[in-house]
């Protein structure tokens, strides 16, 4: 006989923040179908607690904090590590965009998006490092193609992820001395539910535009989230991983 087949996740803690829905919530289940115990922490109480739930009834290990990220930070680690006993990964996902154009933004609206995307991963990492030490553990931040390219963002949302890979590639340096590897995905268009009220003429003139010939699917980050934050990638730290279909390659 072989060597037996473990799950990648057999005994670790992930932590995924805007995990409602969408990206974060795809990745959630990833990391729990391979084995993983996971803390989902969002604003809209009720998608959380049904995202949390519906997870229990597939007998997944989950446990879930409600709030804003910047404001709950401290409370989700302590979650973790009060229900599971450690912390393995800290998924940054949680993100907010002010729809607006420069002409309109005001100074809330820009601060309210810096401070939910940008702030928010800082609090989340402040209040994980330690244990994350303890672990040799990893860190993955959800950026988007808005940092670098794109015209759908508004300057807030793109200036937020800007400065996340920016924070991330310092934080890898710094890190590093602990263990801790840290890493960016940059996704380009995913239909999420945000993406609910567009035309289907809006994702027809996408598709054009996209070498792989579709719209990407949170499963497709879900798929390099487990990748990155696994043992397979432990080599790896300080990188951008774009999950884009080629568009950005062109």
């Amino acid at each position: 006989m072989g060597d037996p087949v473990l799950p990648r996740y057999a005994g670790k803690v992930a932590i995924i923040t805007g995990s409602s829905t969408g990206i974060g919530a795809a990745v959630a289940l990833r990391l729990a179908q391979e084995g993983a115990r996971v803390v989902l922490s969002g604003r809209r109480v009720a998608l959380l607690e049904a995202k949390a739930e519906s997870l229990r009834q597939r007998g997944f290990a989950v446990a879930a904090v409600p709030g804003d990220v910047v404001t709950t930070a401290a409370e989700v680690v302590r979650t973790a590590i009060e229900t599971f006993g450690r912390l393995d990964v800290l998924v940054n996902n949680a993100a907010i965009s002010a729809g607006m154009g420069i002409e309109e933004m005001t100074p809330e609206a820009w601060q309210n998006v810096l401070t939910t995307n940008l702030s928010g991963a800082f609090e989340m990492v402040r209040h994980a490092l330690p244990h994350l030490a303890v672990t040799k553990g990893v860190i993955l931040q959800i950026s988007s193609i808005s940092a670098v390219a794109g015209e759908f963002d508004d300057v807030a949302y793109a200036a937020s992820k800007a400065g996340l890979e920016g924070f991330n590639r310092k934080l890898a340096l710094e890190a590093a001395r602990y263990g801790v590897r840290s890493n960016v995905i940059r996704p380009g268009l995913i239909l999420t539910e945000a993406f609910e009220q567009m035309p289907q003429d809006f994702f027809e003139s996408q598709i054009p535009l996209i070498p792989m010939g579709r719209i990407g699917l949170p499963e497709d980050i879900a798929h390099a989230a487990a990748f990155l934050c696994s043992d397979d990638a432990a080599f790896i730290t300080g990188t951008i991983l774009t999950v884009d279909g080629g568009e950005s390659a062109k």
